[in-house]
């Protein structure tokens, strides 16, 4: 218990975050919780499709809902543990934030740690979202002029602007590298990413394990491994990773990234605010966090989780995700999502006669499908082109799906979770056949 309420930083009583961190699992005590869990053996095994919107997630019937990819959505369960977490807390706050936050914050990052196969908890750190990993990341690498910088054209565009706008103010070199659309053979194409890194002297290297705008996924093991051999530090960005594919961190070390940054809240159901930085073992990197608070020169752990009062519920909330994950099996869900995915990919090729932005060996439960449409005669299709579709499906038929214009073609990017069945996607196909019609008569 001693170890439990040792001073390290601040006024807080349970503040040695690192120490917390460093003990055997045998050693280290998890903090009961302060009310009952939900029962999942109580609903047997509910079947894919809408049956799981009812019981698990909160979607609107009224929708047909094919954007998961955007901002998640929350596991039911899991919101009511931060709620009544919530509710726990404000009955003594000090109390609270002055002797439970950090022992507890430690439970979620062991347990995150084992479940995604880390070599030791330290390998994870907190963060509120993607977002705030990477302007903690550029803001701690000390780019400066001579620093090589190498990135592709599918950086989500924040990012991209801000590493711009970095290099712009330090003089840094940036190159872009560009992979051209459809993609048949990944192969080929990571081929031509090892000869731009071979081109000159990295000092990092930034990928998408799965990209936003037109999601593919990038073998990045082999990328990684590649990188260590021209001792380039390599940063990935895997948002929409945890939870839409198999993660894991207990690769051989040469082939792990030296930093991964993930959301929980996408495909993972967390609570808004929550996702994770990986940092590997044995990186020379610092990472510091962008807003700095207590725990400075405390560690980098004891850096990140006090950044200032705010809710951490749903960083705790991790602990349900985490019950309903391995109740029903993680592989099993990712294995159906991305087979439904597949599917209905399938079926919107075969009813629109179009095809596939990626192959299928490269692809999750994110995909993108060529619209049923050209404008030979405009030089292709403009962001607003797509943006009117979107509008429509949303407006008419009372489907959220985003149209995206990749390289003056008009794609639709589904997504599948749980929740999610085949015939939505029909009426996905139904309703652009409808729209396309009343376009081409304009």
């Amino acid at each position: 218990m001693s170890s439990i309420v040792r001073r390290d930083f601040g006024s807080f009583h349970s503040s040695n975050v690192e120490e917390l961190l460093d003990l055997p699992d045998d050693c280290f005590i998890s903090l009961s919780e302060p009310f009952p869990l939900y029962d999942y053996t109580s609903d047997d095994k509910i079947p894919f499709g809408p049956a799981m919107n009812e019981k698990y997630f909160l979607l609107d019937n009224k929708y047909i809902f094919l954007n998961h990819g955007a901002f998640g959505c929350v596991l039911r369960q899991a919101l009511e543990y931060s709620h009544l977490f919530q509710y726990y807390i404000e009955k003594q706050p000090l109390s609270f934030y002055d002797r439970e936050i950090f022992p507890r914050l430690v439970d979620v990052i062991r347990k995150m740690a084992k479940f995604l196969g880390c070599t030791t908890p330290k390998n994870l750190i907190l963060v509120e979202n993607v977002t705030f990993a990477w302007n903690s990341i550029i803001t701690s690498l000390n780019i400066d002029d001579k620093s090589h910088i190498f990135i592709m054209n599918t950086m989500y565009g924040a990012y991209k602007k801000y590493i711009k706008k970095i290099c712009l103010e330090t003089g840094a070199k940036l190159y872009e590298f560009s992979i051209e659309f459809p993609i048949d053979d990944i192969n080929k194409v990571v081929d031509k990413i090892k000869l731009a890194l071979k081109s000159n002297k990295f000092t990092y290297a930034f990928f998408d394990h799965i990209s936003s705008q037109s999601p593919f996924i990038l073998p990045i093991n082999d990328l990684c491994y590649y990188c260590k051999q021209l001792n380039i530090s390599c940063i990935i960005d895997g948002a929409h990773a945890l939870g839409s594919i198999n993660l894991r961190f207990d690769y051989e070390d040469n082939y792990l990234p030296d930093i991964y940054l993930t959301n929980c809240h996408k495909w993972f159901c967390a609570p808004k605010g929550v996702g994770l930085l990986y940092i590997k073992s044995n990186s020379k990197l610092i990472i510091h966090p962008c807003i700095q608070s207590h725990g400075i020169d405390s560690g980098m752990h004891s850096e990140f989780l006090w950044t200032g009062l705010k809710d951490y519920t749903s960083f705790l909330a991790l602990n349900e995700c985490l019950r309903f994950w391995s109740y029903y099996d993680m592989k099993i869900i990712i294995d159906r999502n991305t087979k439904l995915a597949k599917d209905a990919s399938d079926l919107l090729v075969e009813m629109w006669n179009t095809s596939k932005l990626t192959s299928d060996d490269i692809s999750g439960p994110m995909r993108c499908i060529k619209l049923p449409i050209s404008n030979d005669n405009n030089g292709g299709f403009k962001y607003d082109d797509a943006e009117i579709i979107q509008n429509q499906l949303y407006h008419d038929y009372n489907i959220e799906v985003p149209i995206k214009n990749i390289d003056g073609n008009l794609y639709v990017r589904i997504s599948i979770h749980i929740y999610n069945y085949i015939e939505q996607y029909e009426q996905l196909g139904n309703a652009i056949i409808e729209i396309v019609g009343k376009w081409h008569q304009k």
